[in-house]
């Protein structure tokens, strides 16, 4: 386990496109029991459960989990990992969605290694190559642009790059954000001190007000995740990913 880490799950029951979609089954686990134990996994550091809700704390304290209660005015996920992470003194605050049931201890700890090897970066993430010509077109599926370090140049939902049809690069791959983040603590705290920035309320994609104050994104290339869960439907195609993950 490396001390100088925390890990932190940011569960919010109230979500505006699925409420109570944290606790919600997938296969008779609720998706922040998955997410929970991919981070357990990783050995990367404590672990903990950030929420505003009552029944989502219940339920981390039945698995054993460390959980915190914050505040329901955190406006983002960043900010309930933030609230959560005051008082500790990990140097790194690693941020896993609460909806990412697919979540790959390897693919963290890959990532956490890129942003510890890039002393100029100031926050870590991963991404991996779109094989669905519809995941290219669909604006939630997040695509990211990088330069030859594999440092993030822009975040967005359409499709980045765009592949010219006199481009000698025919075979070009598009990448898709895998969301989550990896926060140097003095970037967290620089972070949430930063108004939202006007390509970030465009996008709706908070980590494009780090690019745009000048921070900077080390990325990681991984294999792809499955499907996170950001409506109800969400949840047969994560059953149907897992029964098709099973025959393999």
């Amino acid at each position: 386990m490396d001390k100088d880490c925390l890990i932190v799950i940011p569960a919010r029951y109230g979500s505006q496109r699925f409420p109570g979609k944290v606790l919600a089954p997938i296969a008779g686990k609720p998706v922040i029991q998955w997410c929970w134990e991919a981070a357990v996994k990783t050995g990367l550091g404590e672990v903990i459960i950030a929420t505003e809700h009552k029944a989502v704390l219940r339920f981390a304290l039945s698995i054993g989990a460390r959980a915190v209660m914050t505040s329901p005015r955190c406006q983002s996920g960043t900010d309930r990992v933030y609230e959560a992470s005051r008082g500790t003194k990990a140097k790194f605050i690693i941020n896993i969605q609460g909806d990412e049931p697919f979540m790959k201890a390897s693919t963290l700890v890959k990532a956490f290694k890129k942003l510890r090897a890039s002393p100029l970066c100031d926050i870590g993430t991963a991404c991996s190559r779109i094989e669905d010509r519809k995941d290219i077109e669909n604006p939630n599926c997040v695509k990211v642009a990088m330069n030859a370090a594999g440092q993030a140049l822009y975040f967005s939902r359409s499709a980045i790059p765009f592949h010219h049809p006199l481009s000698d690069l025919k075979n070009y791959p598009y990448y898709k954000h895998c969301g989550f983040y990896i926060y140097r603590r003095e970037a967290l705290e620089k972070f949430v001190k930063l108004k939202p920035s006007p390509l970030e309320r465009l996008e709706r994609l908070e980590q494009l007000r780090a690019l745009e104050n000048g921070m900077k994104i080390a990325v990681a290339e991984v294999p792809a995740l499955g499907p996170a869960i950001d409506v109800p439907a969400d949840i047969r195609t994560a059953a149907a990913f897992l029964k098709k993950k099973a025959k393999k």
